[in-house]
């Protein structure tokens, strides 16, 4: 499929998803979209990529860089949102911390650059240190939880696929992929998104209509969580980059990432682990289409 094509695919496929709720006030169109969504699209894609990439040298690298990235990124918000109630300290580092790392950059990244194979272990890397890191805020803040367990166990899917995949690509995997196999993968890959971006859809408009009441865009919780997504995360990840070459594009595909908006699950871990989801769904909601903007400008601006 020819970018333009995957272009108007996917974001065909996120708009409509942004429509779905207005009509399905129930909520149970919306709820099959996220079990698709958790349960075959995400796992089915991390599938599909680590059985054709495999293990790439690169991967060492990429791993260092997710790790230092974020936790750079913890400890820095941490910090500046000292002096705040302990529920909206969790709601700012996880969304300050914690990028859109498969919805938006894979289409984004597949449309500009052809591929996101380096993202994609970006992705699986902060999704571990992602549930960690919200139940290590919530011993910390002591904040009134509930059961996280099928939180946990839905960001543990896509890390489960990899493996699988990782096996598939070492057992049965042909050296040499027939052309048919190449176009079904393709096929696989480009439908996976699709379903990705219509639950990204659906997840947005939710947010948008769960965000009433929040600290407002004056307040220094949220102009702290704008300033680490749209300068921190940025810059932070443009010098821990270095080691991986400038300009390469695992580089770029770092950056790129790194400067994607908070991750819509940031709502849903906050309201599990006892944070301010209301102002975590308003935050994201204002942040997504500065900082996709602000992403895909640097990454034309830098070479990608």
């Amino acid at each position: 499929m020819d970018p333009v094509a995957q272009v108007v695919l996917f974001f065909s496929a996120g708009a409509l998803g942004f429509c779905i709720p207005r009509f399905d006030r129930i909520g149970r169109l919306a709820d099959w979209i996220s079990f698709l969504n958790i349960w075959i699209a995400l796992p089915g894609l991390f599938v599909v990529i680590y059985a054709v990439r495999g293990i790439l040298s690169e991967d060492t690298g990429i791993l260092a860089f997710s790790v230092v990235f974020t936790l750079a990124m913890v400890g820095l918000l941490l910090v500046g949102s000292r002096g705040m109630a302990p529920n909206v300290r969790g709601a700012v580092v996880l969304n300050g911390a914690f990028v859109n790392a498969v919805n938006l950059p894979f289409p984004i990244l597949l449309a500009m650059m052809g591929t996101y194979a380096y993202a994609a272990t970006f992705a699986a890397t902060t999704s571990a240190l992602q549930i960690l890191v919200a139940k290590l805020l919530q011993q910390r803040f002591a904040t009134a939880s509930e059961s996280g367990a099928k939180a946990s166990l839905a960001r543990a899917a896509p890390l489960a696929a990899l493996v699988v995949g990782v096996l598939l690509h070492y057992s049965v995997w042909p050296a040499a992929p027939s052309n048919s196999l190449v176009v079904g993968t393709d096929l696989l890959e480009n439908a996976f998104i699709a379903a990705i971006f219509l639950h990204f859809g659906v997840a947005l408009a939710r947010s948008l209509s769960g965000s009433g009441r929040s600290f407002g865009l004056t307040s220094r919780p949220f102009l702290l969580t704008a300033l680490a997504r749209s300068v921190g995360g940025p810059v932070l990840a443009l010098l821990i980059a270095l080691p991986l070459g400038v300009g390469s594009p695992v580089y770029l595909q770092m950056v790129f990432v790194a400067t994607m908006p908070p991750a819509i699950i940031n709502t849903l871990l906050s309201r599990v682990y006892g944070f301010d989801a209301d102002s975590a769904a308003k935050w994201t909601t204002v942040l997504t289409p500065i900082n996709t903007v602000e992403a895909i400008v640097l990454l034309l601006a830098l070479g990608g």
